[in-house]
C-alpha cells in the first residue's frame, strides 16, 4: 500500500504532461529535406520511409526526423519494391518503374514536397509528424 501513492503520483504526472503538451501544440509546415528507404540487410524493404525535415519557428531553424508509411506518399496505391540484379532498389507502382534510391526520393518529394508537423512552442525542437502537405513551400521574391 505505501508504494501505491508514489505510483499514482507518477502516473498522474505523466497524464497531465501528455494533456498539457496536446493543448499547447502548434501545427506548422515543414519542408522535406531527405527521404530514405528503410532496409533490413540484405534485401528486406520495410513499408516505411524515414523523413528528415526542416521548419522555421520564431526566427529559428529547426530540424527533425520521423517515419511515415510509403503508402502515404503513394496515395494508398499498390506498390512493389525490390532490388534488381545490379543491387539497386526498384519501386513499381501503377505504370511507373523507378530505379535507384535517389530517383525514388525525387519521385516521392515531387508528389509531396512538405509535411505538417506539431511543435511545442516552449521547446520547438520537439516535433511530431502529422500528415503530408501537397503544397510546396516557397519564399516570395
Amino acid at each position: 500500500m505505501p508504494y501505491l501513492i508514489p505510483v499514482i503520483f507518477v502516473l498522474l504526472y505523466l497524464l497531465v504532461r501528455k494533456v498539457w503538451f496536446h493543448l499547447r501544440k502548434i501545427r506548422t509546415v515543414a519542408g522535406i529535406e531527405k527521404i530514405s528507404l528503410c532496409v533490413f540487410q540484405p534485401d528486406l524493404f520495410l513499408p516505411e520511409v524515414r523523413v528528415l525535415y526542416k521548419y522555421y519557428f520564431q526566427g529559428g531553424v529547426y530540424f527533425g526526423s520521423g517515419y511515415m508509411l510509403l503508402t502515404d506518399f503513394l496515395d494508398q496505391e499498390e506498390y512493389e519494391i525490390y532490388r534488381n540484379l545490379d543491387g539497386l532498389p526498384v519501386l513499381e507502382t501503377g505504370d511507373f518503374q523507378i530505379v535507384s534510391e535517389e530517383r525514388i526520393e525525387h519521385f516521392l518529394s515531387i508528389r509531396y514536397p512538405s509535411i505538417i508537423v506539431f511543435i511545442d512552442p516552449v521547446e520547438p525542437f520537439h516535433s511530431l509528424i502529422d500528415c503530408l502537405n501537397t503544397k510546396s513551400m516557397g519564399v516570395p521574391t
